[in-house]
């Protein structure tokens, strides 16, 4: 076994749902993903700088959201100015002076001025959605981009749902808000104001009734916000426990039928699941709740309009006409909804935020392991490999590698051996540049490898990983995957080499046949094989075997070894295994302990000096009484 981390995280779901149209002349474009109506608030530490480095973002896209903006606000006014025109109407046309080609005159203006409205809103949305689109684009390339180059330390102190969550959900939360809380909350604001004006110009006292119901609507609003909040809160918490139960289940799910815990694990399953069900429709109450009491508070200000106002009419003789009244129960059913959505924006921007400032910190993290200024590019290497001094650990506290000092000739064979957490695979690790010592350093035909060019290093080398990893595409395309360019025959030629090609043979499609993730429709031993053909494929100078036969039955063992020996021969290989049997034939073999190298030799001289290399031979194969410090 090797002392590789390794982690399992489920990514949580998400409740989302579109948002209700607008009545201030901006639509609100149902949400994409987790950031839409229901998400958990969060709020960003730095509000000022989130923004402004969302701002950078926007680049070139200022012409298209001065666009936007004037769409938005153009709309908003028209939508401000169409009540009063068809109260001035009815009080001029139908009351005053009753005139039908004039009355129909201004109608089909107010008509205009609706249509115009609408097509702002239309011209708002379509563009919108393009600069939302383009945002996320440049941020999702940006953050994958520079994922590629943070070393193996940001992926190990990170979760895996944590980073695609912060490459996806957190990302749709800023298209989001951008899309809809950025229309929103301008037109939002736009409306108010321009409606707050329009009715202090009409009347006065009819303005201070409708606002009279301000306090109603701030106050059911923060009680029903504060429910929402809560319940979604809970509901997401619930929603996360599901997926993880889920992912938990469909990973062991082996175990599960070995131990015969079918019926327990669904029975936990069922049990999250009824709280999750009973948690979101607390939530969707809740959620919805908001809508009938905006629509109990618009009717109330409507008949509050139309009593007050009649009152007026009727006591003060012709000073509050039906248009007027008319003007006035348009604008108070409009002058509330946007006071909601400029609640529910601020949250969704807040998230946003929030969501903007996790994809920031990617970015902001500085890759650990980088190319020096000036570093040369390999083109050609012996294979000449030297430890000098290397100490190493993964935390500053922590040692997990000392003093190490080996060398190794172009075209040798060393096998590293040593109890479980030893550093075995931490002393490739580092000879990859997966991560730079701490003090000393490994040279390669003499020099350093921190001064010699990333990728063109890595590519003179071939890794087959403890868990080898394939992706859901071809098995051809799995074999070339690190040498591209080489034809199908001398892919099929690598996989003969590994044998692998007879398993393959016998798949429906053969070499066309489609592997699942993480090439899960393959047995272990055969995605042992493919990797094997994968790294001959590649054509490395320097070869690294990670429990390369680990996965594999003894009778595979020994049929691989031939094709293992013809790959290693004339490269510089390095061989972690457990099973000693794998490494007889090694030119050297180093036996790491307690953070050093305490034995090297053949394997043969070391079983005569009979130390601690001897011992783990004879208890794997013997069997004797274990010891503690020679267990693995």
């Amino acid at each position: 076994m090797s002392d590789t981390k390794q982690q399992s995280t489920a990514n949580p779901g998400a409740k989302s749902a579109g948002q209700k149209s607008s009545s201030t002349g901006v639509t609100a474009r149902p949400s994409r993903g987790p950031g839409g109506h229901g998400a958990r608030i969060e709020k960003p530490r730095n509000f000022r700088r989130a923004i402004g480095r969302l701002l950078v973002y926007f680049g070139k896209e200022w012409p298209s959201l001065i666009v936007v903006s004037f769409a938005i606000v153009t709309g908003a006014i028209l939508q401000a100015i169409a009540p009063a025109r068809l109260g001035g109407a009815i009080t001029e046309h139908v009351e005053r002076t009753p005139d039908a080609a004039l009355f129909v005159r201004e109608m089909l203006i107010v008509v205009g001025i609706f249509v115009a409205g609408w097509f702002t809103d239309a011209l708002n949305g379509g563009f919108m959605n393009r600069v939302g689109n383009r945002l996320v684009y440049r941020l999702r390339k940006d953050s994958f981009a520079h994922l590629q180059k943070l070393s193996m330390s940001f992926f190990e102190k990170r979760g895996l749902g944590d980073v695609i969550s912060r490459v996806t959900n957190d990302i749709e939360m800023i298209y989001n808000a951008l899309t809809n809380g950025f229309a929103n909350l301008l037109g939002g604001l736009v409306s108010i104001v321009g409606i707050l004006v329009a009715m202090v110009i009409l009347d006065v006292t009819l303005s201070i009734v409708v606002f009279s119901l301000l306090p109603v609507l701030i106050l059911v609003t923060m009680v029903i916000g504060r429910l929402v909040r809560k319940a979604f809160r809970v509901n997401q918490v619930l929603v996360g426990r599901l997926s993880t139960t889920v992912n938990e289940s469909v990973s062991s799910a082996r175990l599960i039928k070995a131990f015969h815990k079918e019926e327990d694990t669904f029975r936990a399953f069922e049990q999250i699941s009824a709280e999750a069900r009973a948690a979101g429709a607390r939530a969707d109450i809740a959620g919805f709740a908001v809508h009938p009491v905006m629509r109990i508070i618009n009717g109330l200000a409507g008949a509050l309009v139309i009593g007050v106002g009649g009152y007026l009419a009727v006591t003060r003789g012709g000073v509050y006409s039906i248009g007027l009244i008319t003007a006035f129960v348009l604008y108070a059913r409009r002058f509330f909804e946007p006071l909601r959505q400029i609640t529910e924006v601020y949250n969704l921007i807040q998230s946003a935020l929030a969501g903007a400032e996790r994809v920031f910190e990617i970015l902001d993290t500085p890759p650990e392991v980088v190319n020096d200024d000036g570093a040369e590019v390999v083109t050609e290497i012996r294979g000449d490999v030297e430890f000098r001094g290397v100490t190493f650990g993964y935390l500053p506290e922590q040692t997990v590698i000392s003093d190490i000092n080996l060398e190794v000739k172009s075209g040798q064979v060393v096998a590293i051996v040593g109890p479980t957490g030893a550093g075995k695979t931490t002393l490739v690790n580092l000879l990859s540049r997966f991560y730079d010592v701490r003090s000393g350093a490994i040279l390669i035909d003499g020099r350093d490898i921190r001064e010699l060019e990333l990728h063109s290093l890595r590519t003179r080398m071939g890794v087959v990983l403890q868990e080898p990893y394939f992706f859901a595409d071809t098995i051809m395309n799995n074999i070339k995957y690190g040498n591209p360019v080489a034809t199908d025959e001398q892919a099929i030629e690598a996989a003969v080499t590994a044998d692998a090609d007879h398993f393959i043979r016998r798949l429906p499609d053969a070499y066309d046949t489609m592997l699942m993730e993480r090439g899960a429709n393959l047995s272990e031993g055969e995605r042992q094989l493919l990797a094997i053909a994968r790294a001959i494929l590649a054509n490395p100078r320097i070869l690294v075997l990670d429990e390369a036969t680990s996965s594999v039955d003894s009778l595979t063992e020994a049929t691989i070894q031939a094709g293992l020996l013809t790959l290693m021969k004339g490269r510089t290989s390095f061989i972690i295994a457990h099973r000693l049997s794998t490494i007889r034939n090694a030119d050297h073999v180093v036996v790491l302990h307690n953070q050093t190298i305490i034995e090297r030799g053949t394997h043969t001289e070391l079983l005569e000096a009979g130390g601690f290399y001897a011992r783990l031979y004879q208890m794997q194969f013997e069997k004797p009484e274990i010891t503690e410090d020679m267990a693995i």
